[in-house]
């Protein structure tokens, strides 16, 4: 694993090149650029708005006031982490020319993806960041100093939303369910994120608890609602489960990854 490591450090500028070349790419020819990559976010952030304040009554719920920056707080780390995961998993199937050459060395893909997906999360902090400067103009006592500490949070969900990209990846070489597999658990896996919803409306401890621990994203959200939301440093039933996921979905990842590497081009 640490050479594993070590090798995605070693070729940070090739990783620089290719994420470039991708986000590049993926916006040549459009009109409003970068842009694109907020107008999916922020139509979910209206659509959820809506339902959950005009239809249902998630919006009064407390501990997610203002609900509409209670939503757009979940919403913008978990579209990272999920659209980081999928394409994570198809990148060397995509890349397939590239996994031939003996020289490319195969991890740097799937951390391409996590990396293109995590500038396009930058670039909608400052939204986020507007959004908090006008709640506290309404008289919310969001932000604070806590929000120091939301580079720590960002780094450690980039070692969980890498390491669950670095097995995925190698998995779906050899097994071309996974795709579909990990496609539909991320759907589930939203509806079990306090993302819509805040934690307090699961009444049961031993759920709420199974939620924290057994599920990779809770953490990091309730850490962003605690620092963004509610001006607080997470405790430590917030920041052990977190650093504990990026702990062991690192490692895996990364055995798993070089555990199948010898056998990707001749799967891929």
């Amino acid at each position: 694993m640490l050479e594993l490591s070590g090798r995605i450090v070693r070729h940070r500028g090739l990783l620089a090149t290719l994420v470039a070349r991708e986000l590049k790419a993926r916006y040549r020819g459009s009109v409003l650029g970068f842009l694109w990559s907020l107008v999916n976010p922020l139509l979910l952030f209206l659509v959820y708005t809506f339902v959950f304040t005009r239809i249902l009554p998630g919006g009064r719920a407390p501990g997610a006031q203002p609900y509409w920056l209670f939503l757009m707080i979940g919403l913008f780390p978990w579209i990272w982490a999920s659209t980081s995961i999928l394409e994570g998993t198809v990148s060397l199937t995509t890349n397939a020319s590239l996994i031939r050459k003996a020289v490319f060395p195969a991890e740097i893909l799937p951390m391409v993806s996590v990396a293109s997906n995590l500038v396009h999360f930058l670039f909608a902090l400052p939204i986020l960041g507007v959004a908090l400067v006008g709640a506290r103009l309404y008289g919310h006592p969001v932000g604070g100093w806590p929000v120091l500490l939301l580079p720590v949070v960002i780094a450690l969900q980039l070692l969980v939303v890498g390491g669950f990209a670095l097995g995925l990846s190698a998995l779906n070489v050899h097994f071309k369910d996974v795709k579909d597999i990990v496609q539909n658990l991320l759907t589930l896996l939203f509806f079990l994120t306090p993302i819509i919803y805040p934690l307090s409306f699961v009444e049961a401890p031993a759920l709420r608890y199974l939620l924290i621990w057994a599920n990779p994203v809770t953490a990091p959200t309730l850490a962003y609602h605690d620092l963004l939301l509610r001006g607080l440093v997470p405790g430590t039933t917030v920041w052990v489960p977190l650093l504990a996921w990026a702990v062991v979905a690192w490692l895996v990842g990364g055995w798993l990854f070089a555990r199948l590497s010898d056998s990707l081009a001749e799967a891929v």
